[in-house]
């Protein structure tokens, strides 16, 4: 689908490929700004019509067009018909389709200046929008872009969900579509796992990379243990949301923020500058085997172990000869999940010379406890092998 649409008084607009879906037809959109979002029902109309509503103005009048269309939500909806429940019955039972309600409610838009900067009165705090949205900075080619109001509200609520980390003595926010950092424990695992390779790293030159960010807690805690060092971290991640969130938290947690350096967003070390090598490079694997089903599940389902086995594919060619790997698995997918992991790695020419193992409550019914490891790994030539 098209990525830019002309919007009357606003010139062309971009619209996120997450949402173009809600836009499909420029003649659909319209903008109402101020004055205009008094008019409930002909907003109403418009969007029952299919159409996608621009508001923009002052937050408590868009929160009232929002107000209103939810109450009367179920009108938005196509109904769907339920066959008589007897041969030759001719009635049919009418009932709303609430997938078709949600995404009517998503076509009430707001909209962001070139710059990111929201057009909501009072303003918005919301860093790095567009890259938040799931697109790379830039892919607006200098225009406004659109989202659903329902999306910036769950993007503000984001920032006020904090995650206490006590091993960086701060806490990190995780926005949608990133893995939230909840286990202590696997964080525990890394510190102890950074804390042992430490001595293996030279000083002032150390190079250090961390795939997938997701919120940056890795990177914070790499920059926190191996400030002495002077080492450089790099950080990146399959989603510009992720990039994004561990910007935002890094900024937040300035003290070892000089250290960093965020790569764009690209698949594992697609953004890895040809020729650099680094001599740590941290990797918390997704340890689910199977399908991820949307954004959100790309940080923990790996299908058929894929990723994993592209990783060691690449690494090689990104590590120093002397060069160690920090790995986190979880054996959420069972024994034999483990089992093809450690045949992995040995394919791979690496060996494990330690690993940092902690039990974590699932929550889960059938499987209340689960352990994650985290591997330090080096080349086999100065290496254990495995056991």
């Amino acid at each position: 689908m098209y990525p830019f649409h002309s919007l009357s008084d606003l010139g062309e607009v971009f619209v996120p490929a997450q949402f173009r879906e809600l836009v499909s037809n420029a003649a659909s959109l319209k903008h109402f700004s101020y004055g205009d979002l008094g008019q409930l029902d002909r907003i109403f109309t418009h969007l029952r019509r299919g159409g996608a509503a621009v508001l923009s103005g002052r937050r408590d009048r868009i929160e009232e067009v929002v107000d209103y269309a939810e109450r009367k939500k179920k009108e938005l909806a196509p109904r769907k018909e339920k066959p008589g429940r007897r041969r030759g019955f001719n009635s049919r039972e009418k009932r709303p389709n609430r997938n078709e309600s949600a995404s009517a409610i998503s076509r009430l838009m707001c909209y962001a200046d070139e710059f990111g900067n929201l057009q909501i009165d009072p303003p918005s705090n919301l860093p790095y929008l567009l890259e938040l949205l799931g697109e790379n900075p830039g892919a607006n080619e200098g225009h406004p872009f659109l989202l659903p109001i329902t999306s910036f509200q769950k993007l503000e609520s984001a920032l006020s969900e904090e995650y206490p980390i006590p091993a960086l003595g701060s806490s990190l926010v995780a926005f949608e579509n990133v893995l939230a950092p909840r286990s202590q424990e696997t964080i525990a695992c890394f510190q102890d796992g950074l804390q042992s390779i430490k001595r293996h790293l030279p000083r002032q030159t150390a190079d250090v990379l961390e795939v997938g960010c997701g919120s940056g807690c890795l990177t914070l805690l790499a920059a926190q243990e191996l400030a002495d060092l002077e080492a450089k971290i790099y950080a990146s991640d399959l989603l510009p949301e992720a990039v994004a969130t561990t910007r935002y938290n890094v900024t937040r947690n300035s003290n070892h923020a000089g250290l960093i350096q965020l790569l764009p967003a690209a698949d594992l070390f697609d953004s890895v500058s040809a020729g650099h090598r680094f001599n740590l490079i941290i990797f918390n694997a997704p340890w689910v085997v199977s399908r991820a089903r949307n954004r959100a599940e790309l940080a923990i389902h790996d299908e058929g172990q894929r990723i994993l086995s592209r990783f060691f594919d690449d690494v090689p060619q990104y590590l120093e000869p002397d060069g160690r790997i920090i790995l986190g698995y979880a054996d959420a997918s069972g024994p034999k999940a483990i089992e093809s992991l450690e045949e992995i790695i040995s394919n791979a020419g690496f060996g494990v010379e330690s690993r940092h193992t902690k039990r974590v409550a699932t929550h889960r019914a059938k499987r209340k406890w689960e352990h994650i490891t985290v591997y330090e790994l080096t080349r086999c030539s100065s290496s254990l092998t495995l056991n």
